[in-house]
């Protein structure tokens, strides 16, 4: 089966929205869909794992800012790269909030629509949640965004940065970057802000500069650049993305 078929599906991007107990968080995915049309209701997948995802299961209700094409990687890297466990995301982000009193991002956005669950369906890695749209606002006559063009015209391509000295390379593990020289303690990725601690030695071979060790092999995430360190497993789940083993290839 040639897995590869599957990114000829078109996908949006959007940021999924929630909130309990007075905190506002929110993440991005690439699934949602109008289920039918009477009722009106939609559905959205997303990862366990995301905070956001704990949130709506426990409270029911979510919003879905749909992104346009004039949203920058800030915005991916913001809602995407970063945990609500330990973010405010909404601290210095505008935003709006709905009926509901959830929030919504009304920049760089061309709609939004506000969601009661009706149902939750298992999936394993994510839960998808089928709901009922109890409000919809259009904000603009921008184009969505689609996974094509977010690839294509907005994620930065992983490029190596030199300082003095070129003889080490290191890789960021979360998103790919790539920085030759000796790697300051203090490094901070300029694509997913993670530090110098995320970051592997590679050589030109993809494997340890060291004589004395070498690096367990590495696997970078076709759809959004996480890197993983080790034996691949077969049911791993990529904690950026969501997408399976299948779409990892060896770097």
């Amino acid at each position: 089966m040639d897995v590869q078929a599957l990114n000829n599906i078109s996908y949006g991007l959007y940021v999924l929205t929630a909130a309990e107990n007075g905190k506002l968080n929110g993440c991005i995915i690439n699934t949602l869909s109008q289920v039918t049309n009477a009722p009106l209701r939609v559905s959205v997948t997303v990862n366990k794992s995301n905070l956001t995802c704990e949130m709506i299961k426990r409270t029911g209700v979510f919003n879905v800012s749909i992104l346009d094409v004039n949203a920058d990687f800030s915005v991916f890297r913001h809602f995407g790269f970063a945990s609500g466990r330990d973010t405010d995301k909404f601290a210095d982000r505008e935003y709006r909030l709905s009926e509901n009193g959830l929030p919504y991002l009304d920049k760089n956005t061309c709609a939004y629509v506000s969601c009661k669950t009706a149902d939750i369906v298992d999936l394993g890695t994510h839960l998808m949640f089928i709901a009922d749209v109890t409000a919809a606002e259009k904000l603009s006559d921008s184009s969505p965004m689609t996974y094509a063009y977010y690839h294509a015209n907005v994620k930065p391509k992983p490029t190596a940065e030199k300082s003095a000295d070129s003889g080490e390379r290191w890789v960021c593990n979360i998103c790919g970057y790539i920085y030759e020289g000796h790697l300051p303690d203090d490094f901070i990725c300029p694509l997913c802000k993670h530090g110098a601690a995320d970051f592997s030695r590679i050589d030109d071979g993809g494997a340890d500069a060291s004589a004395e060790t070498a690096v367990p092999e590495k696997w970078v995430c076709s759809v959004c650049g996480y890197v993983y360190e080790g034996e691949l497993p077969k049911d791993f789940v990529c904690p950026i993305c969501g997408v399976g083993a299948d779409q990892f290839k060896p770097l």
